[in-house]
């Protein structure tokens, strides 16, 4: 009786709330990697492009920024240091985040993944603040109007990362492992959500007669909900029981071996 009751507490403890799709789980992997790299290439696209941007700036170093530049491009030479400081950590970003999310390459190496989660989550911080002094201080069209839509977009990104981050460390701190990865998976969604607002930018340019400065605060807002969305179906699809010590691949190679 006694062996009946710990079998049943057992498979209780290592039940999978969305094991019946595991097929599911699998081809939503192999499209998720396939539209992060997208997502990735573009958001290392749009670093390396305002990188070159800002070293021609700096070269000619203009009297008059706004009238050489344009108001959306000038202010990131204006506001250099918080440029500087958005750039280096969004290259981080984009190289380390996918990283973070690969099972085998955290099992065999546990030192890399705590050394470089720390890096990246430093820089989500930095790149948190940093664009938010950018976007919402000094949006492109100033504070009224679409700009103000511009820098609330902005402001509520920037927040929620830095939340989502603090709410990973607090987790892991406590050993609890599935949260920690859930709120590491909403912080990533968040930072990538730019590549996605991109995307949207340039679609929406491409077939729309609608002027960039109410595209641009609108895309963001598209994207981080856009984001957002995926990240919690996937985390709901994904989520394992007791603390998430074991990952969501591990259970359903035990229930097809069973």
């Amino acid at each position: 009786m006694k062996q009946n009751i710990k079998s049943q507490a057992s498979a209780q403890n290592t039940a999978f709330s969305a094991g019946s799709r595991p097929q599911q789980r699998r081809a939503l992997e192999i499209m998720g990697w396939i539209v992060l790299s997208l997502l990735i290439i573009t958001g290392l696209s749009s670093v390396i492009g305002r990188a070159s941007f800002l070293n021609h700036a700096i070269a000619i170093a203009p009297v008059d920024p706004i009238l050489e530049f344009g108001a959306f491009d000038s202010r990131y030479y204006t506001n250099l240091a918080a440029t500087v400081l958005h750039l280096l950590p969004g290259l981080l970003i984009f190289i380390m985040g996918p990283i973070q999310f690969m099972p085998n390459l955290r099992k065999r190496y546990l030192k890399w993944h705590r050394i470089s989660g720390r890096v990246y989550v430093a820089s989500g911080f930095t790149g948190a603040v940093s664009g938010f002094v950018i976007g919402t201080i000094d949006p492109f069209m100033g504070f009224t109007g679409q700009g103000f839509n511009e820098a609330m977009a902005t402001a509520f990104l920037s927040a929620y990362v830095f939340f989502c981050l603090t709410m990973a460390i607090y987790h892991i701190r406590n050993k609890r492992i599935g949260p920690h990865r859930e709120w590491m998976i909403r912080g990533f969604a968040l930072m990538t959500a730019i590549a996605t607002e991109r995307l949207l930018l340039i679609a929406f340019q491409a077939t729309l007669d609608v002027d960039i400065g109410i595209l641009f605060g609108t895309t963001f807002w598209m994207a981080a909900i856009l984001n957002l969305a995926v990240a919690e179906s996937w985390i709901n699809l994904t989520r394992t029981p007791g603390n998430g010590a074991a990952h969501w691949k591990d259970l359903d190679r035990r229930a097809k071996s069973a």
